[in-house]
């Protein structure tokens, strides 16, 4: 049986697993549906994976780090968006919205596992680079380059920049301002002390990424530093080990939550008119997790107004991302169930 032919059984047996009727029946959130749901999807996953010969022995990368088993705390995502916390309205900012535009709603798009994710299967664990973690947390604001949406969202290439003593300079010095190696030092690691602070804390507009610890903040900010352009930062880059859950909980914190609250009501076609955004307590509870990928990967037809007229919306298409991080967001959802 073609993989195509079993990933299609396995969206019409995930629909009836995962259907909103079925998930009134089980109580709402009790651990037990949530564990059944989980293992259902898994389950299929490794049919999907095992019923085919393996694939050839993928030719090993040279020149990348070796992958951290690192710690950290899962923790459910809570309370309102951040654009309600700014008190900004959804059309009226680029935050979370640097994806592309949602296509026309003819596009066909059949979710397969296993083809541009970072772990053969959900049951395995990713392996990340910085420049992942910059793609779940950072890119739907700052977009691929890291230059943002000036002015309302600032560029990270500057104060990257400033974190190198190197680079600081030979920038004073191209200026006619040349300073001591030693002056360069305390500047580079000010710069570094407050872009540190800033991921910790947040700023006037930046949600602050609490979630981060460790050595995903390390591998994050080497990322920038080859991002900004500063010399040898592409041999100090820091891969890392991860399971789905936590993978799921960058994608949930670091885009998600920027537009859609923890709780509330699903899709409304009137509130929508308003930009009462869906929830994302009710994407399990409203969706199948093949109807959540396509949507967040390649966009998908929704009912808007009084009328319920047929639109594309306007939620941007997240094409960067891959079919098993989106499934791993939908996942994280039921095992951690959104707070208030």
């Amino acid at each position: 049986m073609a993989l195509e032919a079993r990933v299609s059984g396995a969206a019409r047996i995930g629909a009836t697993v995962m259907s909103k009727e079925a998930f009134g029946r089980s109580g709402g959130r009790s651990a037990g549906y949530a564990a059944a749901c989980v293992g259902s999807v898994l389950a299929l996953l490794a049919v999907a994976v095992s019923a085919d010969p393996p694939p050839p022995a993928r030719v090993p990368q040279t020149g990348l780090p070796k992958p951290r088993a690192i710690t950290f705390k899962v923790a459910p995502v809570a309370g309102a968006s951040w654009l309600t916390h700014l008190h900004i309205s959804f059309d009226a900012t680029s935050m979370g919205r640097m994806g592309e535009n949602t296509p026309p709603p003819t596009v066909r798009y059949e979710p397969k596992w296993n083809e541009l994710a970072g772990s053969e299967d959900l049951n395995e664990r990713f392996v990340l680079a910085g420049s992942d973690l910059y793609r779940l947390d950072c890119e739907s604001c700052h977009q691929p380059d890291g230059r943002g949406s000036p002015p309302e969202i600032h560029s990270l290439i500057e104060p990257m920049q400033a974190t190198s003593a190197a680079f600081l300079e030979q920038r004073m010095k191209a200026a006619g301002r040349p300073i001591t190696s030693a002056m360069a030092k305390e500047m580079a690691a000010g710069g570094d002390a407050a872009i540190r602070n800033r991921l910790k804390n947040g700023g006037e507009k930046m949600p602050p990424f609490e979630h981060l610890e460790g050595e995903e903040v390390e591998a994050l900010l080497a990322f920038l530093r080859q991002l900004a352009g500063i010399p040898g930062a592409e041999r100090e880059q820091i891969r890392i080990v991860e399971p789905y859950t936590r993978v799921g909980e960058h994608l949930v914190k670091g885009t998600c939550h920027i537009c859609h609250p923890a709780t509330g009501p699903g899709t409304d076609p009137e509130a929508l008119l308003r930009n009462v955004l869906p929830s994302l307590a009710s994407f399990p509870r409203d969706r199948t997790i093949f109807q959540v990928m396509k949507k967040a990967r390649v966009g998908a037809p929704i009912e808007m107004g009084r009328l319920r007229q047929p639109s594309g919306g306007r939620m941007p298409v997240f094409s960067y991302l891959t079919d098993d991080e989106v499934a791993a967001a939908y996942l994280y959802l039921i095992i951690y169930p959104p707070r208030q």
